[in-house]
């Protein structure tokens, strides 16, 4: 795993960022939908899982999930170096580097 921006440019991984707020914020609205013409037809689908690069340990002061073992949402950012992580929602610090 490349660290800081996972191996997306910021100045491609911050665009669609912007893109996907854009689109929910759009959703949102009452009788919004999205653009027939922006979309890709998608045949015999099916809903599946995937993996993507997340942080494993004890959390320590989130704001939703009690003290002790958890993992993180998909990270968008991770700088080894100043040992912090950035997910959707919130920045993880991990002081004591990454176990192995």
């Amino acid at each position: 795993m490349t660290d800081k921006w996972l191996g997306t440019p910021p100045g491609v991984l911050i665009p669609r960022l912007q893109a996907l707020l854009l689109d929910l914020e759009r959703l949102s609205s009452p009788g919004d939908v999205a653009d027939p013409n922006e979309t890709v037809i998608i045949r015999n689908c099916m809903l599946a899982q995937r993996s993507v690069p997340c942080l494993l340990g004890e959390m320590s002061g989130h704001p939703q999930i009690k003290d002790g073992p958890g993992i993180t949402s998909e990270l968008f950012y991770f700088d080894r170096k100043r040992k912090l992580a950035r997910t959707l929602s919130r920045w993880y610090h991990f002081p004591q580097g990454l176990l192995g």
